[in-house]
């Protein structure tokens, strides 16, 4: 019988009654199931397990329904009330737990059986010489397409389990391969549904429920990332890398933004979560705006505090590298605060201030190695190389910001080697 057959007797019917008791076949169904095919026996089903085998035959005025739908093979018998006191005995197949299907057909009855994942088979028997074999293609054609959708959503739900863990684990890449590789299998298996059924059905329902999961995760790996990115940013900062925690600031501002637009629509309650987040961090990047220069400022006042000549050095040399650092900032950020010319002029001051300084500690390192040139060879010695290391230093310091005359500090370190070598040899 086709599904277009659907059998809907009620009493006063040909059969002076219901094919079951209770409600009719099709308010059975649930949500978009649709049926294929409707079988109808007298004869009742047949079920055996390991050695037991029982024969469940319908009551008066009742019979055996097998509805093969879209979704499962559903055996009812009517009126043989089961243990629950229900009206009628059923067992529900989703095509996923089922194994396999024969046809029989004899002289006086054909069956079609139905082997489950759990070895039990059902014999639904019908009388007369029926041919079932396409009630059997029927069923073949659905398991094969429900069984490969559900492989599929397997795999993706194994892959999207090691999502997270990735991500704990900082390892974004790889957390990204096992995401890539989820939504392909979502996608392989929607292909399949597809070709079983158009419409949105319960294969779709299922692929549905694995791609909410994935998007949740999705959701989840942008927070995570973006936490990420904010505790690196905050450690940047405490180290006054001020480009570097810009950066990271902005990838989590880009996290967090990302799992707001998703959540709006998988989790609108987490909307206003991540819409503080973004706050908290756009609060970051502002404040963050005058870090570089205000350390800069404050390295030199340091630096011009200093009054011994090698504590001097060391602070200039401090200042030179957080003006540096704010005009590159400057220069290739819009987000930082100062003026580029103006903190040039403080880059060429501050390395000016530096080489001034190593020339104080040199003049002071070499004019002690005279001294005791001749006399104590070895504290010479040591005052030349302390003079020489100031020299080289303030010739590099010269070459690379252009400030003083590079040559005059290579001489400088020239004649010091030379005195070194006079006190060396002896």
């Amino acid at each position: 019988m086709n599904a277009t057959d659907v059998p809907a007797p009620t009493v006063g019917s040909e059969r002076e009654g219901q094919y079951l008791r209770g409600k009719r076949l099709e308010e059975r169904f649930e949500g978009s199931e649709t049926p294929r095919t409707i079988l109808t026996s007298d004869k009742g089903i047949r079920h055996e397990r390991d050695d037991e085998s029982k024969t469940v035959a319908p009551g008066d005025s009742c019979a055996a329904v097998a509805a093969i739908t879209d979704e499962r093979v559903l055996l009812i018998v009517g009126g043989n009330s089961d243990e629950s006191g229900n009206p009628n005995r059923s067992v529900s197949l989703p095509y996923t737990e089922i194994r396999s299907v024969e046809t029989n057909k004899g002289v006086l009855k054909s069956r079609l059986t139905v082997t489950a994942r759990t070895s039990d088979r059902y014999h639904f028997l019908v009388g007369g010489r029926e041919d079932l074999d396409e009630v059997a293609a029927t069923i073949t054609r659905a398991i094969n397409h429900w069984v490969a959708v559900d492989r599929r959503l397997s795999k993706a739900k194994e892959h999207l389990s090691t999502v997270d863990d990735h991500l704990e684990a900082g390892e974004p890449r790889a957390a990204a391969d096992a995401y890539r590789r989820t939504r392909e299998l979502i996608e392989e298996a929607r292909d399949v549904a597809d070709r079983f059924r158009s419409g949105t059905h319960a294969m779709h329902r299922r692929i549905e429920q694995v791609e909410s999961r994935l998007t949740l995760t999705r959701i989840r790996g942008y927070e995570v990332r973006a936490a990420q990115y904010v505790e690196t940013a905050d450690r940047a900062r405490e180290a006054d890398e001020f480009g570097r925690a810009f950066d990271a600031y902005q990838s989590a501002l880009e996290g967090y933004d990302r799992a707001a637009s998703l959540a709006a629509d998988a989790a609108p309650q987490r909307v206003e979560e991540f819409t503080e987040r973004k706050e908290e961090v756009r609060g970051a990047l502002s404040r963050i705006k005058t870090g570089p220069l205000v350390s800069a400022m404050d390295a030199c006042e340091t630096a011009k505090a200093a009054s011994d000549p090698v504590e001097a050095v060391e602070a200039w040399q401090d200042a030179l590298r957080k003006c540096h650092d704010a005009l590159v900032l400057v220069h290739r950020h819009d987000g930082f605060d100062g003026d580029y010319d103006a903190l040039r002029w403080q880059v060429e001051w501050a390395a000016g201030n530096l080489l001034d300084s190593h020339e104080r500690v040199l003049d002071r390192a070499e004019s002690r190695g005279d001294d005791w040139a001749g006399e104590d060879d070895a504290a010479a010695a040591e005052a030349y190389k302390v003079a020489l290391g100031h020299a080289e230093s303030a010739a590099s310091v010269a070459g690379e910001f252009r400030s003083g005359s590079a040559a005059s500090h290579r001489t400088t370190a020239d004649r010091l080697r030379e005195k070194l070598v006079t006190v060396t040899d002896k």
